[in-house]
């Protein structure tokens, strides 16, 4: 069914669009749903596992606006997953006494240790689902990606800004 919807999107539009889209969100949306079933025994998510990553690799307390622009989320899905994430202590909010519009976040040690525990886990799935690309097709993939994010980064920050203005 999804392969005759590609080819028709495809035969109808000789244009980039819809199906290029397709082509994307289907793998990312199987594989992640394989991600989160694997860290399900560790109760994580993949978007608070993500977060914990961007929390080990500032190595420091970083704000939340940092964290929605390393993972392209909104400030309200970032301060919805640091929620979930400090009530079992993985997480701690400091709050910045000279701007109260800005809230720091670091990682506990509780927080790394179930870092270190998950990580694994999800790279499992991941190393799984690319090990049917060769290196070169991964090494395309990561270039092309890149070059997509940085587009569609950049688009999503100036379209902010007029919706802000």
């Amino acid at each position: 069914m999804a392969i005759r919807a590609h080819k028709q999107l495809e035969a109808e539009h000789d244009t980039r669009g819809m199906a290029e889209w397709l082509t994307l969100s289907e793998p990312y949306s199987a594989i992640f749903k394989l991600s989160e079933l694997a860290l399900l025994p560790h109760n994580l998510s993949l978007p608070q596992l993500h977060l914990l990553s961007v929390l080990k690799e500032a190595g420091d307390i970083i704000t939340t606006g940092e964290i929605g622009r390393a993972m392209v989320k909104a400030s309200q899905t970032i301060t919805g997953l640091v929620d979930r994430l400090e009530e079992p202590g993985l997480v701690e909010r400091v709050f910045d006494r000279s701007d109260r519009r800005k809230t720091w976040v670091r990682l506990t040690e509780k927080g790394e240790r179930k870092w270190e525990e998950a990580v694994p886990v999800a790279n499992r799935v991941a190393e799984e689902m690319f090990s049917v690309l060769t290196d070169e097709e991964l090494q395309e993939l990561r270039a092309k990606s890149a070059k997509l994010r940085t587009v569609a980064v950049k688009r999503l920050a100036e379209a902010l800004e007029r919706q802000g203005s």
